[in-house]
């Protein structure tokens, strides 16, 4: 298993504040570059390592095709703990309440941003 370019997938992510869309094409070449082709066996290989790294992605199911795209985000960045609340998953996925009030104060403080913008004349 050749795991030496799989930093970049990290970093690429975290050079993303957090969050990325990737070919599944990318994503293998970096996983382990000895894969010649993509398979459902492979992408599913792909999606446990993200998950065991604190990275989650939608499609839910990592597509099996190279041409196929992903986005990938950390649930250590403050836009994947928002993405996971709003599909519902990870901490979130046994406390849509504790979702919805998340959620419920993120777009209080947006509107909160936006009123004092609006105030000062932007």
């Amino acid at each position: 298993m050749a795991d030496d370019r799989r930093s970049e997938i990290l970093e690429h992510i975290q050079a993303g504040h957090g969050i990325t869309r990737v070919t599944m094409g990318w994503l293998r070449n970096r996983y382990d570059t000895d894969w010649d082709k993509l398979s459902r066996g492979r992408a599913d290989e792909i999606a446990k390592w993200l998950q065991s790294q604190q990275i989650l992605h939608a499609p839910a199911e990592l597509p099996s095709r190279e041409t196929g795209h992903a986005m990938l985000y950390s649930l250590q960045s403050s836009i994947g703990i928002l993405v996971a609340a709003a599909r519902g998953e990870s901490l979130f996925e046994d406390n849509p309440n504790g979702a919805m009030l998340f959620l419920e104060g993120f777009a209080k403080k947006l509107d909160g941003e936006k009123d004092a913008e609006a105030g000062e004349g932007y």
